[in-house]
């Protein structure tokens, strides 16, 4: 057999496994509910006959009937089989070729009872061995019938191994029909056939009925131990066999008793047995993706077998064996020669040798499975499944083993820890298949950079770390970030990804250190080389870890974010914004302030730094919005409605994640009106792209959320960025109030600044001067066009100690739906 068709083969059997037809007839529902109601009709009506008509037209009714239910399921079961493929087509095929030789038959059984006007007409020798290939044709195709083993976990995928599940019950089939036949013949038939009767005809009137009783034990054992999608067609194709064996049976029976007649309405299991077979051929095995429920496709999979399940199918064949053989062996003992007992016990005990040996080569290929399975367990346990890398759990165990030799023989260790700079934008820009590319190249390339007993891991992500035993640790790390540097081919574009690297080496002199220390101490390098940004290396020194550094205030912010008291406390602190006339407070500033357990309170540059390049910033902006808006909701102002609250929000923050989401997110928890929030937007400077900032924001500008350009009058502002976002009102820091009022002399500054603040007041802008800390300041900045202020004045930053840090209130009318 070629590869191609043994795929092909193989192919078929998985579909046949897993209960799926290659290609189903959608009309094969409706044509077998009308044929079942002909097979009905026709049935009553040959009863009809059989009781109304006399003895002979009875007999040709009855024996003409067979013939016509035979011709005519025949050509059910070729029709069935045309409009299916694969297994499902096979199975349908040899139903076909069973029912076509009895029909091939049928024309000489008319003829010999015509001629002989015997109901039970005699064979030669020759038809003997032709009518018994019906039989062997249909088990063929019931053992092709789509099933799968209740065990399918263990047994894996079906397949061709699973033909050795379908043999055994083939030998069990026929274990219990010998075992019956054999009792059979013991306990009724030898006292009871008279020495003439044993013709051939008898002969092949038993074993027809011996082989027909195989197919259905078959069907039995095939639905005790098998599992079906849709059993009813197994059990209407069961229910055909047996009506046949029934009538076999009888005519058995009669021609023990030597009688060359008898009732004919016996011979229905003729006339129904074969159109129940073409009727199993019209249904569906499994349900059709139309016929599925809305649930039915995350209907969990049956339950594996039970002990019980198990150990009657282990134990079934035996049982009527041992009953046999008893029997037999006491007959055998008082008789002499070679009989028809000691003929059957021979055949017996070599079927339940086969079983046997089927049952242990299956056996052993579970047992080489099991171990196969293990060992890919093993191997999934210990490394990552993408790259093949080690993991973290077989990285740290072998630093483990390392620092233990490095103890008793002191030499160089390292660890490294490399991150990918550019990893985020190969994901975002060719997709999550182009980033794992680039992370199986990586692992190809630091493997290659490193000796064989060295050990290159992934720990998630685009994080790798490396252990090396050499005395020259720094070349070696010099040699993986070059690696990395080279050229990345992904989507047929040549990409440049550097890798930040931090190095923790443990010299042979140095006190001992155990493998979470110095991972901790691999780790801290990192973040240390990758704040750098220049994809560089980074050595490990005590200096690293101290409260200030990056990668330390990484980790007690997110403890702080988290609640944890080691990582400090985080603060959402307010000053007023009055209008300058009257004194009254208008709004409110928020802006969060981190108090370090040792630091003090962190500068804000310095957190957002930190946050910026640990990915915490959305945690941060989401502890601000929720604060503030609940602020906002609790505060009123001077007419009693709900007092302004501005959040500064970096313009860098709109690129690359749904801010807006999550301010949408704020107000609908607090249940603040979107008119009642005020975003102040600094760094404007530094958006590579003012124009999606304006995309972005122009949602919650439509919605009522006011927007405010922080820090006019420093670099930190974008000269387009009041006209190009959608500004509603502007803060001038309090270096360009100085300009503007006189107090620092900059005549090119102030010149510049009149210019702005004119645009400003004739776009109708709301003016916030900052920084004002007396009243003489206070009266030119209003004398200059500033209806607002803040600053040292009107009061300074204090926290809001009412409601504390996202003190969240019950959901109260969604902003969309006050709209």
């Amino acid at each position: 057999m070629s590869a191609s068709n043994r795929g092909r083969r193989e192919g078929d059997w998985l579909r046949m496994g897993n209960g799926a037809t290659t290609s189903a007839d959608p009309r094969t529902g409706p044509d077998a509910r009308r044929f079942a109601v002909g097979l009905a009709g026709f049935a009553v009506a040959v009863t009809v006959c059989a009781l109304v008509l006399p003895a002979g037209e009875a007999l040709t009714a009855v024996r003409v009937a067979n013939a016509t239910a035979v011709v005519v399921s025949t050509g059910v079961c070729a029709w069935a089989a045309s409009r299916h493929h694969g297994i499902e087509r096979w199975w349908r095929a040899l139903m076909c070729v069973m029912l076509l030789i009895g029909a091939v038959m049928t024309v000489p059984y008319l003829f010999l009872v015509a001629e002989q006007g015997q109901a039970i007409p005699k064979y030669n020798a020759i038809a003997l061995l032709i009518l018994l290939l019906p039989p062997a044709s249909g088990l063929a195709g019931l053992m092709l019938y789509p099933s799968e083993p209740f065990d399918v976990t263990i047994r894996g995928p079906t397949g061709r191994h699973d033909r050795y599940w379908l043999l055994v019950i083939v030998l069990d089939s026929l274990i219990v029909t010998g075992a019956l036949a054999l009792l059979a013949w013991i306990v009724i038939l030898q006292g009871v056939v008279r020495p003439g009767i044993r013709s051939p005809t008898v002969l092949y009137s038993f074993g027809l009925t011996a082989v027909s009783l195989v197919q259905v034990l078959a069907v039995i054992l095939v639905l005790a131990f098998r599992r079906l999608r849709r059993p009813s067609g197994l059990v209407v194709l069961g229910l055909g066999q047996l009506a046949c064996v029934f009538s076999l049976l009888v005519q058995l029976d009669v021609q023990v008793r030597g009688a060359t007649d008898y009732t004919h309405l016996f011979d229905l299991g003729y006339v129904v047995g074969p159109p129940m077979i073409a009727l199993a051929t019209l249904l569906p095995t499994t349900a059709s993706a139309s016929a599925l429920g809305p649930g039915d496709a995350d209907r969990p999979e049956a339950p594996a077998r039970s002990p019980r399940r198990r150990w009657w199918q282990a134990a079934l064949p035996y049982l009527p064996l041992l009953t046999a053989s008893g029997f037999a062996l006491a007959t055998i003992s008082q008789q002499r020669g070679l009989t028809v007992e000691m003929w059957g016990l021979l055949l017996l005990l070599f079927l339940t040798l086969a079983r046997q040996v089927v049952t242990l080569a299956d056996n052993l290929r579970l047992v080489d499975r099991v171990e196969e399975d293990q060992i890919a367990l093993r191997h999934l346990a210990f490394h990552d499944p993408l790259t093949g890398l080690a993991n973290r759990a077989l990285f740290t165990d072998r630093l483990a083993h390392a620092l233990n030799r490095q103890a008793r023989a002191p030499g160089r260790l390292a660890v490294l820890f490399c991150d990918l700079d550019g990893f985020k934008h190969v994901n975002d820009t060719l997709g999550h298949a182009a980033g794992d590319e680039l992370l199986r190249l990586t692992a190809r390339r630091l493997r290659a950079a490193v000796r064989a007993a060295d050990t290159v891991a992934r720990f998630g992500g685009d994080e790798f770390a490396i252990l090396l035993e050499a005395d020259d640790p720094a070349e070696a790390a010099r040699r993986l970030t070059d690696a990395v540097r080279e050229p990345f081919l992904l989507a047929d574009t040549y990409y440049v990804v550097r890798a930040s690297t931090g190095m923790a080496v443990v010299e042979p002199a140095a006190e001992p250190v155990t493998a979470e220390t110095l991972l901790h101490h691999a780790d801290l390098a990192m973040y240390t080389a990758k704040a750098k940004g220049d994809g560089g290396l980074t050595l490990y020194t005590p200096r690293l870890a101290s409260p200030d550094t990056l990668s330390a205030l990484h980790t007690a912010l997110g403890a702080a974010i988290r609640g944890d008291p080691a990582g400090g406390r985080l603060e959402v602190d307010y000053r007023p914004i009055v209008e300058l006339i009257s004194r009254t407070s208008v709004a409110h500033e928020a802006r969060l302030t981190w108090h370090h357990p040792t630091l003090g309170t962190v500068p804000a540059d310095r957190m957002l730094t930190a946050a910026a390049s640990a990915g915490l910033a959305p945690a941060l902006d989401d502890l601000l919005l929720q604060t503030a808006c609940a602020h906002a909701a609790d505060h009123q102002d001077a007419a009693g409605g709900p007092l302004p609250v501005h959040i500064p929000l970096s313009t860098a923050q709109l690129t690359g994640r749904d801010i807006t989401r999550q301010i949408l997110a704020a107000m609908d928890t607090t249940g603040v009106r979107p008119q009642t929030l005020v975003l102040e937007l600094v760094g404007t400077s530094r958006t590579p792209d003012l124009h999606a900032t304006a995309r972005s924001l122009g949602r919650l500008h439509d919605l009522g959320v006011r927007i405010s350009l922080a820090r006019v009058g420093t670099t930190d502002t974008a000269p387009d960025a009041l006209r190009i976002l959608p500004v509603d009102m502007i803060v001038l820091h309090e270096s360009l109030i100085a300009a503007l009022t006189g107090t620092r002399h900059e005549p090119a500054t102030a010149a510049l600044s009149h210019g702005y603040l004119t645009a400003a007041l004739r776009l109708g802008l709301t003016v916030i001067a900052d920084g004002v800390a007396d009243e003489s300041t206070a009266a030119r900045v209003h004398g200059i066009g500033c209806r607002q202020a803040a600053g040292r004045l009107f009061g300074d930053w204090h926290p809001e100690r009412s409601g504390g840090l996202a003190a969240i209130r019950p959901r109260r009318q969604s902003p969309i739906e006050r709209l």
